[in-house]
This record gives C-alpha cells, sequence and structure tokens, in this order.
C-alpha cells in the first residue's frame, strides 16, 4: 500500500525559519525527523510506503492538495508568524489552520485531516473537531521513532476508512 502524506506545518516556512534561530528551531527539527523515520520504516515492516510532502505555505493548500492528491493530511494548528502577518496578531496562531481546515472540510470533505499541537485543552480540541479535524494528537516532546510509531498505524486506519466509504459509493456493476 502506499499513501501520500501532505504535512503542513509553520516550520517548513521560510517566514517561520527568517524569525527563529537555529537553536530555536531544534526540538522542532528533531521532532519532524522522528516523524519522517518512524514513517519510512514503515514500508520494510509492514509493507505501506509513506510518502511525505512538507509545507509551510499554508495559503497554498488548495493548490497542493490538487497538484499532490494527499491520502491524508497532517495540519500542525499554530502558525504565529503567519498570524503575525496576516493579522498582526501572533495570538491568532491558531485561527490560521481553523480557516484552512474549515476550507479543506468544504473542498475536500473525505480527506482525512489529523491536527496537532504541544499540550492542547479541551476548547482547542473541541474548536479543531468542529472546524473538520479527523483525529487530534499531542506534539510528544520526545523526538524518537519509536514513540511516534503509533502515528503511522492511525494513518494507516484513517486511510482505509476512506477507502472504504469511496467503495461503498460506488456501484458495483
Amino acid at each position: 500500500m502506499k499513501a501520500k502524506v501532505l504535512f503542513f506545518d509553520d516550520i517548513f516556512s521560510d517566514i517561520f525559519r527568517e524569525k527563529h534561530l537555529k537553536e530555536e528551531l531544534a526540538w522542532d527539527d528533531n521532532w519532524i525527523d522522528s516523524i519522517s523515520k518512524s514513517l519510512d520504516e514503515s514500508t520494510q515492516r509492514i509493507g505501506v510506503s509513506f510518502e511525505i510532502i512538507k509545507s509551510g505555505e499554508i495559503d497554498a493548500w488548495e493548490a497542493l492538495i490538487k497538484k499532490e492528491n494527499p491520502d491524508i493530511i497532517l495540519l500542525d494548528l499554530f502558525w504565529v508568524e503567519q498570524a503575525q502577518q496576516k493579522y498582526n496578531d501572533r495570538n491568532r496562531a491558531v485561527d490560521i489552520s481553523m480557516d484552512v481546515m474549515q476550507q479543506v472540510r468544504k473542498s475536500f470533505p473525505s480527506i482525512p485531516v489529523v491536527c496537532y499541537t504541544i499540550k492542547p485543552d479541551y476548547q482547542l480540541m473541541e474548536r479543531a473537531y468542529e472546524a473538520g479535524a479527523t483525529f487530534f494528537l499531542e506534539k510528544v516532546p520526545l523526538a524518537i521513532p519509536e514513540v511516534h510509531s503509533s502515528l503511522k498505524y492511525i494513518l494507516i486506519y484513517l486511510i482505509r476508512q476512506v477507502q472504504k466509504e469511496n467503495l461503498i459509493m460506488e456501484p458495483d456493476f
């Protein structure tokens, strides 16, 4: 099985990288590397090949989805630098992802969207689900692929659910 993951995170954006020192980015970079390694190891062990498309261009979400045709989307909830640029208010960082998620749901309702952030609270999780999140993850501070191993099984499950729904909708002639 092949699965394409469109991975939206501000850590991939030029605007974020320009505003932060390399030392400030180390934790996020290690976390991203850990997830990538965990998904890369899947091919050998469980027969699923994940292709990861990383993007920090949240405003280009629609063009990227149309171009890449992902099976699933991973979406960071906080886009601090983009919120500063768009709203002149860093405190509205979550508004960026919530707006995009609602638009994704309207245009691509069947694509699973997995949201994540560090230390979410109940209200944030509820807001994400109301905006259209399929699943919610806490960004675990350990950057060890084995810690993130369960993510691949969650992704596989969500992709299979969509595949089953698509089979049910297609007429069997």
